[in-house]
């Protein structure tokens, strides 16, 4: 099964556990914009001759060309969806000994989630769902040469969320595991905490890390993407 075969059949089951959230009781929807300062510290590349690449956030901002980050989240007593969408687009020209060459990256980070509170269980939940990535490099030459490289790839992963609430702030430390199907291995985890300062606002920061081991006959990618993240949560 291809990465996007992947990725198509976990957001048809998210849809179809839909009716039965909604029959489960009160539903709260959440979106929430947010900034994440991520680094990139990986070997990334050709197999046979992979960069290392150890850039942080800082290195590369006033290269971003475009990019957006959200998460929407629907959570009911017993279950829960979640989609979190990361794409950021960067650009930059290179000085090279026979000229200058456009060098442009496109990075896209999609998780679906769903969650279940088993009986007894207050604060946490069980997860499951798949995490897709895409990271596509083009460089453009003045001959007009292009090279292209990049690879997509989707795993499932499994994990456990604690997510306590007390008066206005509410804390959150998430972790999961998962690889087996395009990458070898994956796992990430997120803590934080949210400040609500009205009944639909709330402002949260968090750390979050993800690492990713994946390698085909044409693509590599062993490393991981960590940073602080900043935002804004609306609830309707």
């Amino acid at each position: 099964m291809n990465a996007k075969g992947t990725l198509l059949r976990a957001g048809a089951l998210a849809l179809m556990l839909h009716p039965s959230l909604a029959a489960a009781g009160e539903i709260e929807y959440r979106l929430m914009p947010y900034l994440w300062t991520s680094g990139i510290h990986a070997d990334i590349g050709p197999p046979a001759r992979p960069t290392s690449a150890d850039v942080s956030f800082g290195d590369y901002v006033g290269f971003i060309d475009a990019g957006a980050a959200f998460v929407f989240e629907a959570e009911g007593d017993r279950w829960s969806f979640s989609s979190d969408v990361l794409w950021v687009k960067l650009s930059q020209d290179v000085d090279l000994r026979a000229g200058t060459a456009d060098f442009e990256n496109e990075q896209l980070i999609l998780e679906l989630a769903v969650g279940y509170r088993p009986q007894g269980w207050k604060e946490a939940r069980i997860l499951g769902g798949v995490r897709y990535i895409d990271m596509d490099t083009t460089i453009r030459f003045r001959d007009p040469l292009e090279v292209g490289i990049g690879q997509d790839w989707a795993d499932p992963f499994v994990g456990l969320e604690w997510r306590p609430r007390r008066d206005k702030w509410e804390y959150l430390l998430e972790g999961d595991i998962g690889g087996g199907v395009d990458a070898d291995f994956t796992w990430s985890f997120i803590v934080g905490g949210a400040y609500h300062f009205s009944d639909r606002y709330a402002v949260t920061a968090a750390y979050r890390f993800v690492d990713s081991e994946f390698e085909d006959s044409e693509f590599v990618f062993d490393g991981r993407l960590e940073g602080l993240l900043i935002g804004l949560i609306i609830k309707f």
